[in-house]
């Protein structure tokens, strides 16, 4: 159990994305400027709503969730309509489909079925680049999955240090200066 909701999702999206990134920004609190990306993925969930609404009956915009099993929060950029289930679905500037956006899609489902007391079966990702929407089954496996990185990140804010690995990411990363000293 954990005391208090302390981490938001998209501190796993970063643990996902790499441990190391998690553990800079999020347990030593090293600050970085919000960049380009944020302030453009606002900016076109604006322009994509309409494709959406053509495709689903949305049922919120920028809804808050939180499990406090997990002690986890966020909010999803768009609630939908599912066939008889209320699912989430975010917007990404992509062309493709990342690891780490599957699975923080999924904990989005997690904690919108915590907050609504209700099943999420599946979740979205709608890719603006490839004008593309990918259904994520929501499963065992990635749940566990999912709830065992939840697990590991509240490790490291309690003193575990995780190790580095080596990705293509890692030359545009904002900690690579630090990173390679590890």
């Amino acid at each position: 159990m954990k005391k208090g909701v302390r981490l938001w999702v998209r501190d796993i999206e970063e643990y996902l994305f790499c441990p190391m990134v998690f553990y800079f920004s999020v347990a030593l609190g090293m600050e970085r400027a919000e960049g380009y990306w944020a302030e453009l993925g606002r900016e076109i969930q604006q322009d994509v709503e309409s494709v959406i609404a053509e495709r689903f009956e949305i049922f919120a915009k920028e809804y808050e969730v939180e499990s406090e099993r997990l002690g986890v929060k966020g909010k999803i950029d768009y609630v939908i309509r599912d066939g008889s289930y209320l699912a989430p679905l975010e917007v990404k500037y992509s062309h493709s489909l990342k690891p780490w956006w599957r699975y923080s899609a999924v904990l989005y489902g997690i904690l919108l079925e915590d907050t609504i007391g209700k099943p999420v079966k599946r979740c979205y990702v709608f890719l603006t680049e490839s004008n593309s929407i990918k259904t994520i089954d929501i499963t065992d496996d990635s749940r566990i999955f999912v709830e065992k990185a939840v697990k590991t990140c509240y490790e490291i804010l309690d003193g575990k240090i995780p190790k580095p690995s080596k990705s293509k990411s890692c030359r545009n990363c904002d900690f690579k200066h630090i990173c390679a000293e590890f």
